[in-house]
C-alpha cells in the first residue's frame, strides 16, 4: 500500500520571527526526501512564499507538488469568507508565478473543513483548485467532520476530498499518520494499523517543527500551552518514524495520483445528509 509524504509548511511562532527556523528545516527534509527518491506534496502558507520565494522554488524543483494552506492558517470557522477568497486568489497567483505550475490542491489549517465551513467549497471550485485534503472524518473535539467518508470522495458538485486517514484504537479513532499521533505511538503499534488499514490512500502529514528537536519552547501560534508541550516534545524520532512507514512503500504526490486516475471511481458525498444527521440543517 504506497504512502504519500506531505507536510504543512508553516511558522508556527506566534509573533513575527525575523530569524524563523522553518526554512532550514525545510531544507534538510527536501535532503532527506531526495535520498530516498521520494516525491510528496508541500501545503504551503501565502505568507511563507511571499517571504522566502527561493524555498517554494527549490521545493518545486525537487519534483514536489505545491498546494495552498490559505495565506496565513487562520482556521476556516474564524475566516471571512471574503477574505478567503481574496487572500486565496492572490496567493494562488504568486506560487504559480514561482513554479510556473499551477497550484490544484488546497489543505485547511487544522483540517477545519467542517459542516460550518462548507462556504469554503464553491470558493476554491471557483478559483481552479481541484482537490482538497481537508477533512478528518471522525468525531473530534476541534474541528472533526463526523459523518463524513473515510476514504477519498468527491463532494456533490464539487471538489475531490483525500481525507486523513484514520485507525481505530479500542474505542477511539485517531489520524495516526500525522501529527502528536504518529510521534507518540510505539513503532510497533504504529506499523501494526499500517498492516490492518484497508484506507487506498494512505499519507502521513507533518510540519517543519515535527523535525526540529533542537527548537526551545514556544506556545504555537493558534494552539494552547499544553497542546504546544506535547508537540513540542518527542521530535527526536521523526525522521526513524517517516523512514520505516515510506520504506512500505512510498507513493505519489496527490497531483500524481490524480493524473493516474487513482481517485477515478470513488463515491459522491452529499454534506447535507451529514449535516440533517448532526442537526445543522
Amino acid at each position: 500500500m504506497k504512502i504519500t509524504f506531505t507536510l504543512d509548511l508553516e511558522d508556527h511562532h506566534p509573533s513575527p520571527n525575523p530569524n524563523p527556523r522553518y526554512p532550514k528545516i525545510t531544507a534538510r527534509i527536501l535532503d532527506f526526501l531526495s535520498e530516498r527518491k521520494v516525491k510528496g506534496t508541500f501545503f504551503v502558507l501565502g505568507e511563507v512564499a511571499e517571504h522566502h520565494p527561493e524555498l517554494i522554488r527549490a521545493i518545486h524543483r525537487q519534483g514536489h507538488e505545491i498546494g495552498f494552506h490559505t495565506y496565513a492558517h487562520v482556521p476556516l470557522n474564524r475566516e471571512n469568507p471574503d477574505r478567503f477568497r481574496e487572500q486565496t486568489r492572490r496567493s494562488k497567483a504568486l506560487i504559480e508565478d514561482l513554479t510556473g505550475e499551477e497550484v490544484i490542491g488546497f489543505r485547511a489549517p487544522c483540517f477545519s473543513l467542517t459542516p460550518k465551513t462548507l462556504w469554503a467549497l464553491p470558493i476554491l471550485a471557483e478559483l481552479g483548485f481541484r482537490y482538497s485534503s481537508s477533512v478528518m472524518p471522525v468525531r473530534h473535539p476541534l474541528y472533526g467532520f463526523r459523518g463524513a467518508p473515510q476514504k477519498p470522495f468527491r463532494w456533490k458538485d464539487s471538489l475531490l476530498e483525500i481525507p486523513v486517514p484514520i485507525a481505530r484504537i479500542g474505542p477511539l479513532s485517531v489520524p495516526f499518520l500525522g501529527g502528536v499521533y504518529m510521534r507518540y505511538l510505539p513503532d510497533v503499534f504504529l506499523l501494526t494499523l499500517l498492516r490492518q488499514s484497508v484506507n487506498p490512500a494512505l499519507w502521513t502529514y507533518c510540519h517543519p517543527y515535527d523535525f526540529d528537536p533542537e527548537e526551545k519552547f514556544i506556545v504555537m501560534r493558534e494552539t494552547s500551552a499544553w497542546a504546544s508541550i506535547l508537540l513540542w516534545l518527542n521530535r527526536k524520532n521523526t525522521y526513524k518514524k517517516i523512514t520505516k512507514i515510506l520504506d512500505r512503500g512510498a507513493g505519489l504526490p496527490f497531483r500524481d495520483n490524480l493524473k493516474n486516475g487513482a481517485y477515478d471511481s470513488v463515491s459522491v458525498f452529499d454534506p447535507a445528509i451529514a449535516l440533517r444527521l448532526q442537526g445543522l440543517s
